[in-house]
């Protein structure tokens, strides 16, 4: 009578030998079942199956295509594990939803809000910007390693020639000796997935994604840019532009000094967001916006930093581009800008990196946040927060 059931859910073939070998492992005594979405395969290896004959169909699987069978979706795959085992207690092993493969991150992420009743366990697997606390570590065995290696020299000879930046590629981190786990709850696998996702939707699944509300760092850090901005420049002087607004943290800080604000915001969903907390305060008068009483007004637009110096130009005593000068944007339209001042954040390494258009001179650089480690996603793991430098820049 088999009493309890390891599921290894996974994307591709590989990813079981690469991050799940220990799972594997017949000294468990455990039954396992291999469920492979991009194969549309679920495989059952009984409990007294040895290490060869567990590998064997995943070598198989890896050397074939899907043979006609349509890969699963998460919830499908969701399905096909409650169905395959039963009543049996079951555990179901998975990808993390940080990793930085994103698929495999997508995949750990839905998944695990899809299963019934089993318990779902991440593997750390590729996610090298967060330090992890972890639930299991299992340190392979010198025979365990070998298993792993040959498995990958194999069959796996494709993956490891391509390159780094190919999400499917064999790489020294991803073969770990070392299998770290952890459990979680939907929140922290949420924030995880926001906190390493792009600045799309994936960032915008939870409000507060970087944790601007409840980080001591970033607190530190927006407290010391409103003050910064206090200590230049009169709220009577004229609105100011915040660009890149997010959700209002920044904002909320600004109108409470009493500064009339045009927060701009590009993303659809944090814009919403920035228009609830602003609501209370859009036109003028006092208001609330995120439980201050407020004596500026807030007025909320949809513009880029694109769009700011083409066809959505606002006129204002100072523009502010708080954090937002990471992805490339064109910094020669900094001319475009309709003001005689601006203020920019962005770490010390960053902003040292960058050269500013001749037509403006650096009026005062501030230190406004030092670097710090931090737990993130209620403690489930602990990042590097580079600091923060200011730079107020005036037109020549």
């Amino acid at each position: 009578m088999v009493e309890m059931i390891d599921v290894v859910a996974v994307l591709r073939p590989e990813d079981v030998t690469l991050d799940f070998l220990s799972v594997l492992d017949p000294a468990r005594g455990r039954e396992v079942h291999v469920l492979v979405a991009d194969r549309g395969a679920y495989l059952k290896l009984p409990a007294a199956t040895p290490l060869a004959g567990r590998l064997a169909p995943l070598a198989e699987l890896r050397g074939t295509a899907a043979d006609g069978r349509k890969p699963f979706s998460p919830g499908a795959a969701a399905d096909l594990i409650t169905l395959e085992t039963g009543d049996v207690e079951a555990t179901v092993w998975t990808h993390n939803p940080a990793d930085r493969r994103p698929r495999r991150a997508r995949w750990g992420l839905e998944l695990a809000g899809l299963v019934r009743r089993a318990p779902v366990v991440h593997a750390v697997g590729d996610a090298p910007e967060l330090q992890w606390t972890t639930d299991v570590d299992e340190h392979l065995s010198p025979a365990l390693i070998e298993a792993k290696l040959a498995f990958v020299n194999l069959h796996c000879a494709d993956l490891i020639a391509l390159p780094e930046h190919d999400q499917n590629a064999v790489l020294t981190t991803r073969v770990p000796a070392v299998e770290r786990f952890f459990g979680s709850i939907p929140d922290e696998r949420a924030r995880l997935f926001a906190l390493t996702g792009d600045l799309g939707d994936d960032a915008a699944l939870v409000t507060d994604p970087w944790e601007f509300a409840t980080s001591p760092y970033e607190i530190e850090r927006l407290d010391a840019t409103a003050a910064w901005v206090r200590s230049h420049l009169d709220p009577a002087a004229g609105r100011v532009i915040e660009v890149g607004a997010c959700e209002g943290a920044l904002t909320r800080r600004l109108a409470a000094d009493g500064y009339s604000v045009d927060a701009t915001e590009p993303n659809p969903v944090f814009l919403d967001r920035l228009r609830t907390a602003a609501s209370g305060v859009d036109g003028p008068g006092p208001g609330v916006i995120g439980g201050a009483c407020v004596s500026g007004d807030v007025r909320i637009h949809a513009h880029s930093y694109e769009e700011l110096v083409t066809t959505r130009r606002l006129t204002g005593s100072a523009y502010l581009l708080i954090e937002l000068l990471y992805y490339e944007q064109d910094l020669s339209l900094l001319d475009r800008f309709p003001t005689d001042r601006l203020f920019v954040t962005m770490e010390p390494v960053e902003l040292a990196a960058r050269t500013w258009p001749a037509s403006w001179t650096v009026d005062e650089q501030v230190e406004l946040a030092l670097p710090r480690f931090e737990p993130v996603a209620g403690g489930r793991a602990y990042v590097r927060k580079r600091g923060s430098r200011g730079l107020l820049l005036k037109r020549r």
